[in-house]
């Protein structure tokens, strides 16, 4: 597994930036207020030693948001609440996530040729 991080625009969930070295393609969605959903990841990365998970920020304006995360059938969920009702991020919650890794990379061999002979 690869960490990678991931933006997410709180008004519409589109994914608004995606720094990964993973094979997947990861893409996000606003399914309701307050409710993203992920999908083409493998959970938040785990809490050491292992956990349920952990490392989201959100924007200042946002800092009194409360928000949880659950992997559940191949999609992150994640709800936001303010007050105890749902809440769309006024700007966006970054999520360090797991995707899969990138399968090992192949390199053709490459001929090495004798050096060109020098005049005297």
């Amino acid at each position: 597994m690869t960490r990678a991080a991931i933006n997410i625009l709180g008004a519409t969930g589109a994914t608004y930036d995606f720094v990964t070295q993973g094979s997947t393609v990861v893409a996000s969605d606003r399914i309701a207020v307050g409710t993203y959903q992920i999908t083409g990841c493998l959970g938040m990365v785990p809490f050491p030693p292992v956990d349920e998970g952990w490392g989201y920020t959100v924007n200042q304006v946002d800092s009194r948001a409360d928000v949880e995360t659950e992997f559940a059938d191949g999609v992150l969920t994640v709800t936001v609440t303010k007050d105890g009702q749902p809440y769309d991020l006024k700007h966006m919650i970054t999520l360090h996530i797991l995707v899969p890794d990138s399968p090992p990379m192949t390199m053709r061999g490459v001929e090495v040729l004798p050096a060109p002979a020098t005049e005297s």
